[in-house]
């Protein structure tokens, strides 16, 4: 791990925030291709710092990531979807997922609990409509 560079990279480009913003594209690149999965989360840190745009996306996506520190940014700020909650709750009750994953999408979830979920908030809006 010490010889992968664009990880260092993101994280010194993250302390920049928006003024970085120029290196968005490249690393959204590094994320989407990178062949060391160890590196996304540091990507995917950097993109959110620097307010890249599709950086919900990215957090999505994540949920699905090998790698437990990238699922847990995920878990932590996807966007409140039915996808996110279906997923969370997949990863909630998971026994082979890691231990923080799955505390941390129980929680996600009680939190989201008082919230009408995505789709009967849409099927609201559909009615009012």
């Amino acid at each position: 791990q010490a010889w992968c560079g664009p990880m260092h990279t993101a994280k010194t480009l993250a302390g920049f925030g928006a003024e970085a913003g120029g290196a968005a594209s490249l690393l959204r690149r590094f994320w989407l291709w990178t062949p060391h999965s160890f590196e996304r989360a540091a990507y995917l840190e950097a993109l959110a710092a620097m307010g890249a745009a599709g950086t919900g996306e990215a957090y999505t996506e994540s949920l699905w990531d090998c790698e437990a520190r990238a699922r847990l940014l995920g878990v932590e700020h996807a966007p409140d979807r039915a996808e996110v909650r279906e997923r969370l709750a997949y990863l909630r009750d998971d026994p082979m997922e890691e231990p923080e994953v799955r505390a941390a999408a129980g929680a996600r979830l009680a939190g989201l609990a008082w919230a009408p979920s995505v789709r009967a908030r849409d099927a609201l809006r559909r009615g009012l409509e």
